[in-house]
């Protein structure tokens, strides 16, 4: 698929080193040759980016919710340790706010998400010759019906704000080699911690089963079920609309001994500052040594 969600999807890999980070980019990046555009060639190899010292680097750090909700305190001092590693190597670090990434841009987000997800299952509808409805969960199942509704028009206006503040994201940052933020709001979670229970898991239920997803066409309702949906990840909507590169950097752990990252953003095409960055980061930090306690059952 050349641009799943519209464009707005990047597959690369998690791994354990930036080292290998890199190596990988090297291996995989470039267009095929069906690719309607490209992204500029690096300047050399990524891993000779990621060996290589950054030099001073000019950061900024942003450290709001786009939608408003809670931050967890160890988000913030995940945040806070990243931006002391970077003064520890030499980067200036200045803090911003973003006014315009705003509840109406995660809501355009989430409203264009929906529509790609609902071509998705007609895809897959005429793929295999019958409805496969009743083979996702029931919250994705919603969230298609959603876009079903949701008109063209609609969709397309929402494309185009979004595609405004990014425009303007990208200027404004561009006098940064990198934007720190953090990745997730909260702790890490056990398994199975994010799934409805009480009020939430029968209002999803009622919604599925007597399809009442024209309620979530209900500005305050349809709030409702992105704030549950993005409680815990608040900020990777805005690289998946930007298209700015960024890579999350595990610089702490919490008290409960489970690793809490933060991420930086840099500028469309610049992967290269970014290693580099995130190299010396490591290094400072020593996340590579880093093992967690084997607990044998």
């Amino acid at each position: 698929m050349s641009e799943s969600w519209y464009g707005m999807v990047v597959d690369h890999a998690l791994t354990r080193s930036v080292r290998d980070c890199a190596l990988l980019l090297d291996l995989t990046h470039g267009p095929d040759r069906l690719s309607p555009y490209a992204a500029p060639a690096p300047n050399g190899t990524f891993s000779a980016a990621a060996a290589r010292h950054p030099g001073a680097l000019k950061l900024a750090v942003y450290r709001k919710s786009p939608i408003g909700l809670p931050i967890s305190a160890e988000t913030l001092t995940a945040l806070d340790t990243a931006v002391a590693l970077a003064r520890e190597g030499g980067h200036a670090v200045e803090e911003i706010d973003l006014p315009y990434i705003d509840r109406d841009f995660i809501a355009d987000f989430a409203k264009t998400v929906a529509s790609a997800m609902a071509g998705t299952m007609r895809t897959e509808a005429l793929r295999v010759g019958r409805s496969v409805s009743g083979d996702i969960e029931r919250a994705t199942r919603l969230i298609c019906r959603f876009g079903e509704i949701a008109s063209a028009g609609e969709i397309y206006a929402g494309l185009q704000r979004l595609q405004s503040a990014s425009h303007r994201l990208i200027n404004e940052t561009a006098r940064f080699d990198a934007v720190l933020m953090p990745v997730i709001a909260h702790p890490p979670l056990a398994c199975g911690a994010m799934d409805p229970k009480g009020a939430d898991e029968l209002i999803e239920n009622l919604l599925d089963k007597l399809h009442l997803t024209r309620l979530l066409r209900l500005k305050p309702l349809f709030g409702q079920l992105m704030d549950k949906s993005l409680w815990f990840t608040h900020w990777p909507a805005i690289q998946n609309v930007s298209g700015q590169p960024s890579i999350a950097l595990p610089v702490h752990v919490t008290d409960a001994g489970l690793p809490l990252g933060i991420q930086a953003m840099g500028r469309p095409g610049d992967e290269e500052t970014l290693l580099s960055f995130a190299a010396q980061m490591e290094t400072i930090s020593g996340w590579l040594t880093r093992r967690a306690p084997l607990l044998v059952p």
